[in-house]
């Protein structure tokens, strides 16, 4: 009986002891459990920060480079422009510092600093941490766009010329003289559908149909011109109601000038309309198709002639095309913007 208490004894000391030495290890990984948690949640708090900077210079660089487009203001007053917009989407999205650069012509690059405070990283001396991001925006072609209006211009042999007057639709006469060649089409196009229904909804709001570069559409023969007029007119009547937007009393309609002098009011203007190129109106006979080989946009000026010549005038302009499904290609003076990295 005395052994067996003897041994009892024994094994009791050595539990204690085992357990003596064990608690120094517990201790050591409960640090370092402890410290690796910490850090985790730094990191994590540096991540949702570098996330937020990147949205936010993604934001400022496709606003930026928005500002880029259009030929109503000099370079280097579009640029002062993108740096001013760039910088304001920018901070709405995030507080950060800043810079807007142009590395192209058509770029808009937003670096982005901000100084992240750390939590439990001061432990080990470390207070703050500096986290980067950078974007660019890039003004290029369309390639694919909803929203067309349905006329079909060619394009002059010297291109477009940027504020110059061109005829979107043609009438029976072209001035004072009848117009030949026709052969039943005034450069009107028939959308989603043909009938004088489709045609003058899309004079009015555009067709709702993604139109591609490379595709064929048919025309819409015939002069139109009780639905030309009626859709002109009420793309007119809707900058003359648009708030915000002066109209000055003695015009019935606000005058292309008056839009040189406010160079920003012209993106915003419902009679900035976009319609397709056509490859070519030669040999068009009826109700036939054209090949579509990109996308302009044009200030509509209006109907120009009388009774049922409803020739339809616009000046030609450059900017960022709204209904854009796709982006590529060269131009015609409607641009898409998309990020390039």
């Amino acid at each position: 009986e005395r052994m067996k208490g003897v041994m009892t004894m024994m094994r009791l000391r050595a539990e204690r002891k085992r357990r003596g030495g064990f608690l120094p290890f517990w201790a050591i990984g409960l640090t370092a459990l402890v410290a690796s948690s910490s850090l985790a949640l730094d990191l994590g708090y540096i991540a949702l920060w570098r996330m937020r900077l990147q949205q936010a210079a993604d934001a400022g660089a496709l606003a930026g480079a928005i500002e880029l487009a259009g030929d109503l203001k000099s370079e280097s007053e579009r640029e002062a422009d993108a740096v001013l917009r760039g910088q304001e989407i920018a901070l709405e999205n995030a507080s950060a510092q800043y810079v807007v650069s142009f590395p192209l012509s058509q770029d808009c690059t937003v670096s982005a600093t901000k100084n992240v405070p750390l939590f439990f990283a001061k432990a080990v001396g470390m207070n703050s941490i500096t986290v980067h991001a950078s974007a660019t925006a890039r003004i290029t072609g369309v390639s694919a766009i909803r929203g067309l209006r349905p006329f079909g211009i060619e394009e002059p042999e010297d291109g477009f010329d940027f504020g110059e007057s061109y005829s979107l639709k043609l009438g029976p006469k072209d001035g004072t003289e009848p117009t030949e060649g026709l052969h039943g089409n005034f450069h009107a196009l028939a959308i989603g559908a043909s009938g004088a229904n489709t045609y003058r909804n899309n004079v009015k709001y555009g067709a709702d149909v993604v139109v591609r570069v490379g595709d064929w559409l048919p025309t819409e023969p015939g002069n139109m011109s009780g639905p030309t007029d009626q859709g002109v007119e009420y793309l007119l009547q809707q900058e003359i109601i648009q708030e915000g937007v002066e109209y000055i009393m003695d015009q019935d309609h606000i005058a292309w000038e008056w839009y040189a002098l406010h160079p920003d009011e012209l993106d915003g203007s419902p009679r900035v309309i976009t319609i397709p190129v056509v490859g070519s109106w030669d040999g068009v006979y009826g109700r036939s198709n054209v090949e579509i080989v990109g996308f302009a946009m044009f200030f509509l000026e209006g109907v120009a002639g009388t009774g049922k010549d409803s020739r339809v005038i616009g000046r030609f302009v450059k900017g960022v095309a709204s209904g854009v499904v796709e982006s590529g290609g060269s131009s015609f003076g409607a641009f898409a913007v998309r990020l390039a990295n």
